[in-house]
């Protein structure tokens, strides 16, 4: 399994509108790609008015063909860019997405 964090620090008092917006534009291409959602989490746990609220969303692939697969279809995807070039800018004030694994399981992986 392969594992790919999205967190995204929202800007003050954005965070519940960039959740709403992640789910509704991100979230059904990413699913379509391959990609599924295993964990929605926000810090702290409460919508922030005047703060910014951190939401970490955890997606699982089954492997790494899959994986390379969903980013494929990311860059053919006009909906993708328009998403997080457009639309999620004015929501965010940083955004960082990591790509992991099971420690066990690497060997595995970098046999490919």
């Amino acid at each position: 399994m392969i594992y790919v964090i999205d967190e995204i620090l929202a800007k003050p008092g954005q965070g519940k509108a960039l959740y709403e917006a992640y789910m509704a534009r991100y979230v059904p291409g990413a699913e379509a790609r391959g990609m599924t959602l295993q964990h929605r989490l926000v810090e702290p746990a409460m919508w922030l008015r005047e703060g910014s609220n951190r939401l970490v969303f955890l997606w699982a692939q089954s492997d790494v063909g899959a994986v390379w697969g969903a980013k494929h279809g990311a860059r053919l995807d006009p909906a993708v860019d328009q998403w997080w070039e457009e639309e999620a800018p004015p929501l965010i004030e940083s955004r960082q997405r990591y790509t992991l694994a099971e420690a066990d399981a690497l060997e595995a992986l970098d046999n490919v």
